[in-house]
């Protein structure tokens, strides 16, 4: 993938994925105002934005799959680990800076971010399943 479509594909993936797995953090956390909620959601994009660029993720993804689970390149079970993988660095990642950013550094930030993350995950897993052929014929055609 060239520099220009990894930065389109970056940008669209991060946006689906901060609006799905912020709009989960939100209704778990009992609902916010529209201005958190866009708060949220920036936060996540950006964190998760800046995480892809320095983090080789695709490449771990695709080490877990096709050397650890012994996937074929292409197959369903090659996306759900390469995804199961990414998801849990990205959101481990983003679920812990939200967490830092909510309720700071303290006694509370631990059992916070643990009481969201498993469920995160799996919306993250299940979001990054749905949306990467769509997300990658449309990087295909700009």
């Amino acid at each position: 993938m060239t520099k220009d479509k990894f930065l389109k594909w970056n940008v669209l993936t991060n946006v689906l994925m901060a609006i799905s797995i912020n709009s989960t953090a939100v209704y778990l956390a009992g609902g916010d105002t529209a201005a958190g909620w866009m708060k949220g959601a920036c936060c996540a994009f950006t964190i998760n934005t800046i995480a892809a660029a320095i983090i080789p993720v695709g490449l771990i993804g695709a080490w877990f799959a096709e050397t650890v689970c012994k996937q074929k390149p292409g197959t369903f079970g090659e996306m759900l680990a390469r995804n199961f993988i990414i998801n849990a660095i990205y959101v481990t990642i983003i679920s812990f800076c939200l967490a830092i950013i909510n309720v700071g550094f303290g006694s509370d930030l631990i059992s916070v971010w643990w009481s969201t993350y498993p469920i995160l995950h799996l919306v993250g897993l299940i979001t990054s399943l749905v949306i990467e052929k769509p997300v990658n014929a449309i990087i295909e055609r700009i």
